[in-house]
């Protein structure tokens, strides 16, 4: 038990180190001094920085991605799809609000850095899951001329960019009626392109 904790205590402090400093700023003797071990004490949880990133995306990203793909799985309709898994990705990301504006804002880090190798699978993992919301509503929103992944990525960056509002509150909840306008003005906005389409939303 004792071992478990310390090291969820080192993900969770390298959390707000990379989120205040950034990734390639920190290094593995501040990771230390702050939980409070010695180096030796940290390696043996952990090999490297590298390590630790890799141990915050098991223990915290893959589990929400998991949880993203089951929530999109079980809805039954287009609309009930944007909502669910906007209602999860923001829950999740109130939850453990810093790690999740760590990763918007080192997801423009160099293509081949530690930092984006890490983190570049599960951002296509959650782009996946949306992209597939708009290739299963292929019959109701016709021809996209291949414009899933524009639909996908557009949905995503207007989730994420709400997700800002919230990093100055303490203990952030989900806004439920803002998320559903973001998702009303994101209908509009594929309604705009295809006059036919009518949503209830």
């Amino acid at each position: 038990m004792a071992n478990e904790q310390t090291r969820l205590k080192i993900l969770q402090v390298s959390i707000e180190l990379f989120y205040e400093k950034g990734y390639d700023a920190v290094g593995v003797q501040e990771i230390a001094d702050k939980c409070e071990l010695t180096k030796p004490a940290l390696y043996y949880h952990f090999k490297n920085k590298s390590g630790i990133l890799e141990g915050i995306m098991q223990q915290y990203i893959d589990p929400v991605v998991v949880k993203l793909r089951e929530v999109v799985n079980s809805s039954s309709s287009f609309e009930d799809s944007l909502h669910n898994f906007a209602y999860c990705y923001v829950s999740e990301g109130c939850e453990n609000l810093h790690l999740y504006l760590m990763l918007m804002t080192m997801q423009y880090s160099p293509p081949m850095s530690e930092f984006n190798n890490a983190f570049i699978r599960h951002c296509t993992e959650i782009n996946n899951i949306v992209k597939s919301i708009f290739i299963n509503a292929r019959g109701l929103l016709g021809n996209m001329n291949g414009r899933e992944n524009q639909f996908a990525t557009t949905f995503l960056g207007m989730i994420g960019f709400h997700m800002y509002e919230y990093h100055s509150e303490k203990e952030p909840k989900m806004d439920k009626s803002a998320v559903d306008m973001i998702i009303h003005q994101f209908l509009l906005l594929i309604d705009s392109e295809n006059p036919l389409l009518h949503w209830s939303t």
